[in-house]
């Protein structure tokens, strides 16, 4: 199997004992703004881990045998998406009502949106360049996006707490962009139609 699927299901145990073991722990991180936060819960960077599983999962390809394919390949690939994210979702909602760590939906949120974007940006460009918008995005969001340390600017939803109806928008839009765009091949300078 070219996919590899494996390698997302190992993600995901990795991202939930990861999750476990720093709950809500903070890291100094710098910051360019005067009310920056003085650190950021290191579950933040968790979703990187789903993110990046996925984009090696989906870059394992067979381009003449999926041009050939009876059966859809771009619908696989979205249900391997959707499964791994609600799954993280599943592992955040267990997580919150188990152990009283609302964060840990947040951290789910934050893995959906990361992931849409990630997805987005591999259309366009390929899996090298999700990996570096999806991480840029997160550092940029983490060094800028506070306007004081407790409330940040509306376009970072990554700091926003669970239960923020903004923030589920947010990362529905960004769902459903990564799920269109994972019917689409990447490669340089197409656009997504």
């Amino acid at each position: 199997m070219a996919r590899r699927p494996w390698i997302v299901a190992a993600g995901l145990g990795l991202y939930a004992v990861l999750l476990l073991l720093v709950r809500e722990s903070v890291l100094r991180v710098p910051s360019l703004t005067v009310f920056g936060s003085p650190g950021v819960k290191a579950m933040n960077f968790l979703p990187l881990i789903v993110c990046v599983c996925l984009l090696h999962c989906l870059e394992r390809r067979l381009p003449p045998a999926e041009a050939t394919a009876v059966r859809g390949v771009g619908n696989a690939d979205r249900l391997l998406v959707a499964t791994t994210l609600g799954t993280v979702v599943l592992i955040g909602t267990v997580f919150h009502l188990t152990f009283a760590m609302p964060s840990a939906t947040a951290c789910a949120r934050n893995t959906i949106v990361l992931t849409g974007i990630a997805l987005a940006a591999r259309a366009w460009r390929g899996a090298a360049l999700a990996a570096v918008v999806t991480v840029g995005w997160l550092l940029l969001t983490l060094a800028c996006g506070l306007r004081t340390p407790a409330d940040p600017y509306p376009w970072a939803v990554l700091l926003e707490p669970a239960g923020r109806p903004e923030a589920a928008l947010a990362a529905l839009l960004a769902l459903a962009a990564g799920l269109y765009a994972v019917g689409h091949q990447p490669g340089r300078g197409r656009t997504l139609r």
